[in-house]
């Protein structure tokens, strides 16, 4: 039986050529963001831009000069409409305080002449 002869490695270019060289390594995967984002620059200012407008606090003001009572429910349910919509419910506190403490100090003024 014969024993396989190791075939011989010779080059396939010829001499005068420079061998290639290795080839360079891969770059470094970018920031990676995740599936489903925006690809802007600023995604930030993207959050609020599909949001529904918050209700108006004018109804707030009318009804707590009206009656106090009124007044608390009105700002409650707005806020909290407000915050189903994404929105801030502070303004609505804001307009209720600001209308009861503007009528204390003209009911105070008036009856103190």
């Amino acid at each position: 039986m014969t024993a396989p002869i190791p075939y011989a490695q010779y080059p396939t270019a010829p001499p005068w050529v420079t061998p290639s060289s290795a080839p360079a390594p891969a770059p470094a995967p970018g920031p990676q963001t995740h599936h489903g984002r925006l690809l802007v620059r600023f995604p930030e200012e993207m959050a609020r831009a599909a949001r529904p407008q918050a209700p108006s606090w004018a109804p707030v003001m009318f009804w707590t000069l009206l009656l106090v009572v009124p007044g608390v429910v009105s700002a409650a349910r707005r806020g909290a409409e407000a915050r189903r919509g994404g929105n801030e419910r502070y303004p609505y506190w804001i307009a209720f305080g600001a209308v009861l403490a503007a009528a204390v100090v003209a009911f105070l003024t008036l009856t103190t002449r």
